[in-house]
């Protein structure tokens, strides 16, 4: 079990750890685009005449749409005639240019070049802003201060020029440039490390709170076992005193039990609760005059009946005793033989339940190896014998045989 609590607090800190890698590995992600669009320009071209490319669409409007969603608009608001019919007659016109931002993204460190006909022009002023602008021989480039240079998604924005030349001029191409930019909160997947980080702090406080309770609940468990262990350790030696050939019997067949438990592949809490059933099997023994338990020669039949009640005493002591499995069994039947022929109930083979048939070999084994009033202690050669020769009678041959391999590895010591 101990096991499987560690197993389970490394799984739940691996899915954590895992959580908050995917989480930090999205942001990280996210940031990387977001300056990548910032340092990547992008550029589109429109042309604003009827050779204009597959990839630009004119509106109703005469408004020329970017496949992204950029608007650009171009149109003479005012214009007059200056010097009429003199020498220097010319054209003065307000030309305004619009762009619409129909994108999901910012517009930063954007500028717009104009290409104009290769004529005698000259750029009176500009307007709406500060701008700055340069014209070549055939284009004006438009580019807005910084306190202006970001065109916003859904939004718009207008720049022009008064500008003066020898005829009204129709603008025949534009160049749009500048980066693509776009808050972090304005991505999906930020909302969704977010739900994900949320998750990840709650689990993560949910988990340190689980792992302090579980810790106070161990701590108390092994303080509520170890009471529990003194306990039946102090009333298997009230037992065991009232014979002297006896003593310390409960806590050998106790650590036996725990031997074949092991053996048998028991949870660590099965071969805990199996010691204390060890300790506490022959209870019933508090039942029985110390003439009977002490008498050092064969008992009668009157005698032997009565010793005999000391598993259904126990049983009479354990019945409202539940807290640990297999106590009252273990006690009441753990003098019942493999082929039937044992007491109380006669019960045979795997009718007989597994904690009584692994006591009764236990008991037997520190039976055999004590002295007792009526005979000393058996050698070893005579132990492994009489395990063998009882296997299917009085013994389940699969556990006498656990045993007589322990006993010949030396996991169980015998003395000689």
């Amino acid at each position: 079990m101990n096991n499987v609590k560690k197993g389970s607090f490394r799984y739940g800190v691996a899915i954590l750890i895992l959580m908050l890698a995917v989480i930090i590995a999205g942001l990280a992600a996210l940031l990387s685009k977001i300056n990548r669009d910032l340092s990547t320009p992008f550029q589109y071209h429109f042309q604003i005449n009827e050779d204009a490319s597959e990839e630009v669409i004119t509106s109703s409007d005469g408004s020329i749409i970017s496949d992204d969603g950029y608007v650009y608009t171009v149109e003479i608001s005012k214009h007059w005639l200056n010097d009429p019919g003199g020498p220097l007659e010319n054209y003065g016109a307000q030309y305004d240019n619009t762009i619409v931002n129909g994108s999901s993204f910012d517009i930063v460190k954007w500028s717009a070049v104009i290409e104009v006909p290769e004529k005698n022009i000259t750029i009176d002023s500009s307007w709406s802003g500060e701008w700055v602008y340069d014209k070549q021989s055939d284009t004006i480039s438009f580019t807005p201060e910084a306190n202006i240079a970001t065109i916003k998604s859904g939004k718009s924005v207008t720049f022009g020029a008064v500008m003066i030349s020898d005829e009204l001029m129709n603008f025949t191409d534009m160049t749009f440039s500048g980066c693509r930019y776009k808050p972090i909160t304005g991505y999906l997947a930020f909302w969704i490390l977010m739900v994900m980080l949320i998750v990840w702090i709650t689990s993560s406080f949910a988990y340190i709170l689980y792992r302090i309770r579980e810790r106070n609940y161990r701590k108390n468990s092994e303080k509520l076992n170890n009471v529990i262990s003194q306990t039946m350790s102090t009333f298997a030696n009230f037992i065991d005193t009232k014979d002297r050939y006896t003593k310390g019997h409960s806590a050998r067949v106790s650590y036996y039990s725990q031997k074949i438990a092991e053996k048998l592949g028991f949870s660590d809490e099965q071969i805990r609760d199996i010691g204390y059933i060890g300790l506490m099997h022959d209870c019933g023994k508090l039942g029985i005059p110390g003439d009977i338990l002490k008498k050092p020669g064969v008992l009668t039949k009157e005698e032997f009946d009565i010793m005999k009640t000391h598993t259904t005493n126990g049983g009479a002591i354990l019945k409202d005793f539940t807290a640990i499995d297999g106590m009252k069994e273990g006690v009441v039947s753990h003098h019942e033989r493999y082929d039937g022929t044992g007491y109380m109930e006669g019960l045979a083979g795997e009718d007989i339940p597994l904690v009584a048939r692994i006591i009764c070999v236990a008991d037997a084994l520190d039976a055999m190896n004590s002295d007792r009033c009526y005979r000393n202690h058996l050698n070893r050669e005579t132990i492994l014998s009489e395990l063998e020769n009882n296997k299917g009678t009085q013994f389940d041959p699969k556990i006498a045989q656990i045993m007589i391999d322990m006993i010949k590895s030396g996991e169980v010591f015998l003395g000689e």
